[in-house]
């Protein structure tokens, strides 16, 4: 069984299959490649949240805040080059390697490690947490990572302790 029909059992998509993403345009505009499990992903789920509480940037969301095309992931580097340069929150790698990817309600950031650069499909996921120094990695895809959540075989320190215990639930936005 693949990682996505395991998550898609576990937690199902929603009935209406959302409209199909022109990839190869977007990731043109990215300039960057990105990982298949990913636009697999999105293309079986569409734009909304996980237990409505982590959502996923996608091209065209409804809004700028989670849209990966838009500005956030570019904000949210910068932010992170600054604190560094400051010396402030440590960072896992060079800030230029961290594409932001994700966000959750409470305010953490889900990151790839984009090295190597060249193979998203090798890519490592990094969470930061919301106005704190902390950072959690996940060797292994995004669906993965959502499977294991899922599962319950990882658990992010600074998720609330009560996520796993709620329903697995996708929740399409309107």
């Amino acid at each position: 069984m693949s990682d996505l029909s395991t998550l898609t059992r576990l937690c199902p998509p929603p009935a209406s299959p959302p409209p199909p993403t022109d990839w190869p345009s977007v990731e043109e505009g990215l300039g960057q490649t990105l990982p298949a499990d990913y636009k697999n992903l999105i293309d079986t789920y569409g734009s909304g949240g996980f237990w409505d509480f982590l959502r996923l940037y996608q091209p065209h969301a409804p809004t700028e805040w989670v849209d990966i095309t838009g500005p956030m992931p570019t904000v949210i580097r910068s932010q992170l080059e600054e604190d560094r340069a400051q010396q402030k929150n440590p960072v896992p790698c060079t800030p230029q390697h961290l594409f932001a990817m994700g966000v959750t309600d409470n305010g953490e950031h889900l990151f790839w490690i984009t090295d190597p650069e060249d193979s998203p499909e090798q890519w490592t996921i990094a969470i930061n947490e919301a106005r704190g120094p902390r950072w959690f990695t996940y060797h292994g895809t995004l669906t993965q990572f959502l499977t294991a959540l899922l599962t319950k075989t990882i658990n992010v320190p600074m998720f609330p302790d009560d996520l796993q215990a709620l329903t697995p639930l996708f929740q399409p936005d309107p």
